[in-house]
């Protein structure tokens, strides 16, 4: 007998990101889903533990392994109940397996928004592991007059619009123990400076330069030392790449502090649905700064800014080979000081418009949630054996 799944549960607490998003697209696909509290999926004494959700076989769709618990025994759990488990990394993979101590997470459907980590991770042993970049959710950030009267950007709203942290909450005791030899800084930092240069110091240059070999990262925290030294580059990156933006607003953590350019300026943190939206569109330009923690990732504003009707400039970061070389040519900078330069090729004319309606075509196309979601049912199909 076979049953299929027909539920996804997400596990979530309700404030962070991309969860929404995933519920969308897999309702729209048509299954029933439910966003999950982690904490109470594996309580025994919740009524919301994973136990009794599991009445019917359902997928359970983690971001991050986050609701996974004790892993071996929540797998099994679902094998009994006919339900699986899938694991989708947005951020750099490593750095979550480094906190995983069950092997059980080779034999995972893992999925990863930067494809570079595919060759590594199976080289460590993970059985299943494919493609799934992030994507627009036109459901939330298309423009919207009840939302954006609701919630208008600011009247004094800066040229150029920078959303995002200085670093990742819990970066230091992450790094804890973790030293980088100060020549490969210095190298690490010539490099960053050569914006031409066909090497950056990313996550893959510091595995090489310091001589490690990722099949053996699992387990342990090895991958952690050269996660360090991509991060350290990371706001070296967009410390200089900001101050190259001559009138520019930041809305992000107080941590900015020493590494705020001149004549910026910092704004606290907006809702992430309610105001940003707004604000991607009215701001002239929005910077997209790639993490260098993900070789060839790119960022959910690579996505928000253009469905929410703004423009976005977007540093030079491999990951844009996902899209046609006709629309991310005329607003990728490979260096800072392009900055400027390329904001005044594109100004407010014709040409930023109908820049904004071919970006929008693109992903309306091919890279909302709702294709990730047909990914996800090419690659990992959702029916179970009786």
């Amino acid at each position: 007998m076979v049953r299929k799944i027909r539920r996804v549960i997400v596990p979530g607490s309700g404030t962070e990101l991309l969860r929404r998003e995933l519920l969308l697209a897999f309702g729209a696909a048509g299954f029933a889903v439910e966003e999950a509290d982690p904490a109470a999926l594996h309580d025994p004494l919740s009524p919301g533990r994973l136990e009794a959700r599991l009445a019917d076989p359902a997928l359970l769709f983690s971001v991050n392994f986050q609701g996974l618990g004790k892993l071996s025994h929540s797998l099994d759990l679902l094998e009994r109940a006919q339900s699986k488990a899938a694991v989708w990394f947005v951020d750099n993979p490593w750095n979550i397996l480094s906190g995983v101590r069950d092997k059980a997470w080779r034999k995972l459907p893992l999925f990863v928004t930067d494809a570079s980590f595919i060759g590594p991770l199976k080289a460590a042993g993970a059985a299943h592991v494919f493609h799934l970049p992030l994507a627009a959710c036109p459901e939330l950030f298309s423009p919207n007059r009840i939302r954006d009267q609701a919630f208008p950007p600011p009247s004094d709203l800066a040229p150029f619009v920078f959303v995002g942290r200085s670093s990742f909450p819990g970066k230091e005791n992450f790094f804890a123990g973790q030293t980088l030899p100060e020549d490969l800084l210095r190298k690490a930092e010539t490099l960053l400076g050569d914006g031409d240069s066909a090497q950056r110091p990313d996550l893959r240059w510091w595995e090489e330069a310091l001589g490690l070999d990722p099949a053996r990262f699992w387990p342990g925290k090895t991958a952690r030392l050269p996660a360090l030294g991509a991060e350290t580059m990371n706001l070296l990156h967009r410390s200089r790449s900001l101050a190259a933006a001559a009138k520019l607003d930041i809305f992000g953590d107080g941590d900015w502090g020493s590494c705020m350019p001149a004549g910026a300026r910092l704004r606290p943190p907006v809702d992430y649905y309610a105001r940003l939206p707004g604000i991607y569109a009215a701001a002239d330009f929005n910077l997209c700064l790639t993490s260098l923690q993900l070789p060839r990732g790119l960022s959910q504003r690579h996505f928000d800014v253009w469905t929410a009707g703004g423009l976005a400039l977007s540093d030079a970061t491999p990951g844009l080979a996902l899209f046609p070389p006709e629309l991310t040519r005329p607003i990728t900078f490979t260096q800072p000081k392009d900055i400027a330069d390329l904001a005044s090729r594109l100004g407010k004319g014709e040409e930023r418009r109908r820049l904004i309606r071919d970006w929008q075509a693109c992903l309306y196309e091919r890279h909302c949630y709702r294709h990730r979601i047909e990914s996800i049912l090419e690659q990992f199909t959702l029916e179970a054996v009786a």
